[in-house]
């Protein structure tokens, strides 16, 4: 199982998401599929029918949360519209799942992002360090404007 509290969604190169992505293929473990899925969002491919097929074989709420956490992280370093939904529906599976530092951790790190402007399309992959500032900026411009 992946540490629920930490950042998924860290840019890989293009090729190197994809030689990952080949060695996976054929992966019959949970996480090594949930690992396919993170990559396939990661590099823009149809993840749907994967999501949903990891979804329905989830063991309890802490795989679908990672399910959740992954899926929103991606879409979040991404910029896209609809990561608050999995990231927001994967805070309240783990509200009482997660060690408490780790889900204090997770809701610092939301917090902080929450400033960041989503959009339809998709942007370049950013790094959480990139997307921090991005949000810390576009607060301050926020304040300015009231």
């Amino acid at each position: 199982m992946i540490d629920l509290a930490a950042w998924h969604a860290e840019p890989l190169p293009d090729g190197e998401a994809e030689a990952r992505l080949a060695r996976l293929r054929t992966a019959t473990a949970w996480s090594d599929r949930l690992e396919a899925l993170r990559l396939r969002l990661m590099l823009g491919l149809p993840a749907d029918m994967q999501r949903e097929v990891l979804w329905n074989e989830a063991d309890d709420d802490l795989h679908r949360a990672a399910v959740e956490i992954v899926t929103g992280q991606v879409m979040l370093a991404r910029r896209l519209k609809g990561a608050w939904t999995w990231l927001d529906a994967a805070e309240k599976r783990l509200a009482h799942r997660l060690p408490g530092p780790g889900y204090v951790a997770l809701m610092r790190r939301h917090a902080a992002l929450r400033s960041l402007v989503l959009f339809e399309q998709p942007r370049a992959m950013r790094p959480l360090e990139a997307l921090l500032a991005i949000a810390e900026a576009t607060m301050q411009l926020e304040g300015l404007k009231r």
